[in-house]
């Protein structure tokens, strides 16, 4: 078999040696030299990628001078929708007739997850239930060991009762607020939002959270809590027998019996 020519060769322009010879003399002469259509898709792709690793770094950097992405902001403080306890059920810091059979004291931390399930789903059982009936006297004691974001938010707390009256109401508004722990839920700055959210002065809120009264009162408290051995939060005592954990409704209301009988056994 022979080989023969392609007639259609000589139609197709210039070989690859005629294009080199004339990139050559254009070089000489000083001439632009004639661009392929390959090495401007390289210079395209080169190009395009540069800017993307550029948009990249840009975006990097603006994310870490900000502190993160929109959505990891800390949202607004707000108040919750189930109302405080009734004004004529508290006394200070406790609710209920502090002549009920029953005293009942929980330890807890502010930023403490189980202590905002407890707030939410217990706490509201109780008032409304053997509280109210005057069975229990129910008294919300100091536990903060999380950080210095649940100090000050136990600080707050105190001093919303001593301006107004207000413990209550703003001991619902914090565990509402819970946003993780120190992770900037309760700076000082958004702990007076909340009280601003219940009319409390602004400056004289944040004047009385210097006042060193206060935190002593806290950790006076938290060591009667070491005293009896608490180290976890919540921690619900019952006629001095201490439960540990959020408890179950049905149990509570059994061992509340128990103990206005007098026949808590502490198990």
């Amino acid at each position: 078999m022979t080989s023969q020519t392609d007639p259609s060769a000589s139609s197709q322009g210039p070989s690859r040696k005629d294009r080199r010879a004339a990139e050559r003399s254009a070089r000489k002469s000083g001439s632009p030299v004639p661009s392929t259509s390959q090495s401007s898709g390289r210079s395209m792709w080169l190009i395009t990628g540069a800017a993307i690793a550029i948009a990249l770094l840009v975006i990097v950097g603006l994310v870490v001078v900000s502190g993160g992405f929109e959505e990891d902001q800390m949202a607004a403080v707000s108040k919750p929708e189930v109302p405080a306890p009734a004004l004529e059920l508290r006394v200070g810091r406790s609710l209920g007739d502090p002549q009920a059979p029953v005293k009942i004291d929980v330890y807890e931390d502010p930023q403490c997850p189980a202590c905002g399930l407890f707030t939410e789903r217990i706490e509201p059982l109780l008032v409304a239930g053997p509280v109210t009936d005057g069975q229990v006297f129910l008294t919300y004691k100091d536990l903060p060991f999380i950080g210095q974001e649940s100090l000050d938010a136990a600080i707050a707390m105190r001093v919303a009762e001593e301006m107004e009256g207000k413990f209550w109401d703003y001991h619902q508004v914090v565990f509402h607020n819970q946003e993780g722990e120190n992770q900037g839920a309760f700076t000082v700055d958004r702990l007076a939002d909340m009280a601003e959210l219940l009319d409390l002065d602004r400056t004289a809120f944040l004047e009385a959270m210097k006042d060193p009264a206060y935190l002593e009162a806290v950790q006076a408290e938290a060591a009667e809590g070491a005293a009896l051995q608490i180290s976890s939060t919540p921690s619900v005592v019952v006629n001095g027998e201490v439960v540990t954990g959020v408890p179950e409704w049905e149990a509570l209301k059994e061992r509340i019996a128990a103990a206005a009988s007098g026949t808590v056994d502490g198990g």
